[in-house]
């Protein structure tokens, strides 16, 4: 497959993780002396080989974070407490960044700590935030080589490339990479890591965000939209046109909608997979045929893409499909297989590439139309023609338009009213947590309907009083995750409050509903309910806070102190104008620096409301 796309001249660029060599039986001088002495650049420039052109495409190198997350070789450099290994490699950015560097990398994603499935809660959020120092640390090794080269020279790394490129000054892209299973992880992240830097003073700066831990939710894409919407969102709107959104392991008909969402790059390796299973793409339908099940008399296949070697009879072998079939289907020996390589006759591994070969064209098709589309600028009215064909892409695109509501008002300007978010129940969906390579917050799904409207719930309308025991109502805007308590906002604020927890009424406040008080948070319409308030949203905006003034006016006298905590600008609003219009209660923290979501787990305002709580507790 490498020897049939590398001289290929729509060729975007190649995907490489570092650590790859692990996978090949090299040896710790192999790889010091051979591997790293010239870039793949060199290599392919220096080869007097048909086979190896000159490769004039960009390199993109992973960390390889989830293989050293695998392995007890390359634990911690000797400098960081560690023990000193025969390969020189560490889990460190400075040894991840020097191999990088070593095999030539023109864009490279940060050294990431990925996030196994059901792990502690603790431990998964000391990973994130290792994985954001990581990201730091990359970039001001950047800005001070020195520190590589003396990780280099104290464990015995010849400076091969490193030198070169020192001299050049010739950086490569940095994506930070980042992992997450919801929108409030993935948006905490982002803006965790984009504070970071700012408080790091570091010149170099990343050309955007890697999203990992994807490949599994190909198939459920609107988990997939929620993800890519959170990365999004949390990219301040200054930075949103410099900064570069890359999806790991995603490609083919997922393109169009995620590029409609502000992904810019892909690179996807399901072409190779479906052709090690036999599975032929099929060019309209996007169905994974099976050979055996592909009707095709001679070269005649349902493909007419320019550059498929194996549809359009372009390669030296004879590429009809009962050829393909008969060797397909044969067990060569050893020696037949020599005799026919001899022959330039054709064995397995050349069909075998000319059907990936295929498959990827079809992607690439995609591809470069959707970057047409982009050009000519009606990227939308394309992915609504697409999603009016494909079920899955429907279903992302009504998902999308649950948080941003400019989208779902651009979709009614087209006419578009049968993509709009529906009341079609939608049980089958997934979270990141039901897939391997992700985080498992619970061993269930949890089920939505869109049929939910303002009044499946109002708790004024029950016949209900607040817990005695509990002097302080504490008002926190909803979560996408329910039953919200298991979120990350409310449950990372549960865990920092403390002592203070036993005073503590939560009543959230949903952008459909109104007040939730705790009690209620596992009924079924606050369980199943999918919506979020957004600014525009004027009518919505005015019956919650209206709800949220009636629960108050209700059940105020049953608190000591009212606060609300809250730093999204929409739900703010809300809670501010209530308490103003009731008269009593206050709303922290008090300046924000922002009003992003970003802004709800940062230390010092999480404090702010702890110190208050002790104050009135005295």
């Amino acid at each position: 497959m490498r020897d049939r796309l590398i001289a290929s001249d729509h060729l975007q660029g190649v995907m490489f993780q570092a650590m790859s060599f692990s996978d090949y039986g090299v040896s710790p001088g192999n790889l010091k002396n051979f591997w790293r002495d010239k870039t793949f650049h060199e290599r392919f420039a220096e080869a007097d080989d048909e086979d190896f052109p000159d490769l004039n495409s960009p390199v993109f190198i992973d960390s390889g974070g989830f293989k050293l997350m695998n392995s007890n070789t390359f634990g911690e450099a000797p400098e960081e407490g560690g023990t000193k290994n025969e390969w020189g490699l560490y889990t460190n950015p400075k040894s991840i960044l020097g191999l990088q560097i070593d095999f030539g990398a023109d864009i490279i994603a940060t050294l990431d700590y990925p996030i196994p499935p059901k792990l502690r809660e603790e431990e998964k959020f000391e990973r994130m935030e290792r994985s954001i120092d990581s990201a730091v640390e990359c970039l001001r090794l950047l800005d001070n080589p020195v520190d590589l080269i003396t990780h280099f020279e104290e464990n015995d790394i010849p400076l091969h490339t490193l030198n070169d490129w020192i001299d050049s000054d010739d950086k490569p892209g940095v994506y930070v990479a980042l992992h997450g299973h919801d929108y409030e992880t993935v948006n905490w992240y982002v803006g965790t890591f984009i504070e970071r830097l700012a408080e790091a003073d570091v010149e170099t700066q990343p050309d955007g965000f890697a999203i990992g831990s994807l490949v599994p939710l190909r198939s459920s894409v609107d988990v997939l939209v929620d993800i890519v919407q959170g990365a999004k969102d949390a990219i301040p709107e200054d930075r949103a046109d410099e900064m570069g959104l890359h999806v790991f392991g995603i490609g083919g008909k997922q393109v169009s909608l995620l590029a409609l969402l502000g992904v810019d790059s892909f690179d996807c390796s399901s072409h190779m997979q479906s052709a090690k299973f036999r599975k032929y793409l099929h060019p309209e339908t996007w169905e994974n045929i099976h050979l055996d099940d592909l009707e095709v008399e001679g070269t005649d296949y349902p493909c007419n893409l320019e550059h498929c070697l194996l549809c359009q009879g372009d390669s030296e072998y004879d590429t009809s499909y009962e050829e393909m079939q008969s060797v397909l289907n044969r067990d060569f020996s050893y020696d037949e297989r020599e005799r026919r390589k001899d022959n330039d006759e054709p064995i397995k591994s050349d069909y075998y590439a000319l059907l990936a070969r295929h498959n990827f064209e079809v992607y690439n098709d995609e591809l470069q139309r959707v970057r047409r589309h982009i050009n000519e600028g009606n990227l939308l009215e394309y992915v609504v023609n697409f999603a009016r064909e494909h079920e899955q892409i429907k279903t992302g695109l009504e998902q999308a338009q649950i948080r941003d509501k400019s989208l779902r008002n651009d979709i009614e300007q087209l006419g578009a009213y049968d993509l709009l978010p529906g009341t079609e129940l939608r049980s089958d969906q997934k979270k990141l947590s039901d897939w391997d390579g992700g985080v498992d917050e619970s061993d269930e799904t949890r089920s939505i309907s869109l049929e939910y409207g303002p009044h499946s719930f109002d708790v004024s309308t029950r016949s209900y009083t607040p817990p005695a025991d509990r002097d302080v109502c504490l008002l926190i805007p909803c979560s996408q995750q329910k039953p919200y308590s298991e979120s990350r906002t409310h449950s990372v604020l549960a865990d920092k409050l403390g002592k203070h927890k036993s005073r503590i009424h939560k009543v959230t406040v949903s952008g459909m509903y109104g007040p939730v008080p705790e009690e209620f948070e596992e009924e079924k319409p606050v369980l199943e309910y999918e919506y979020v308030l957004a600014g525009e949203d004027e009518r919505q905006i005015e019956l919650v806070t209206d709800r949220v003034l009636r629960y108050l006016e209700k059940h105020g006298d049953n608190y000591d102190e009212i606060v609300g905590y809250v730093t999204s600008k929409t739900y703010r609003q809300v809670i501010e104008d209530a308490l103003e219009e009731y008269g009593r209660g206050q709303v922290l923290p008090r300046d924000p620096k922002a009003l992003q979501l970003t802004e709800f787990f940062r230390n010092e305002n999480i404090e702010e409301l702890t110190d208050f709580l002790a104050a009135t507790a005295e």
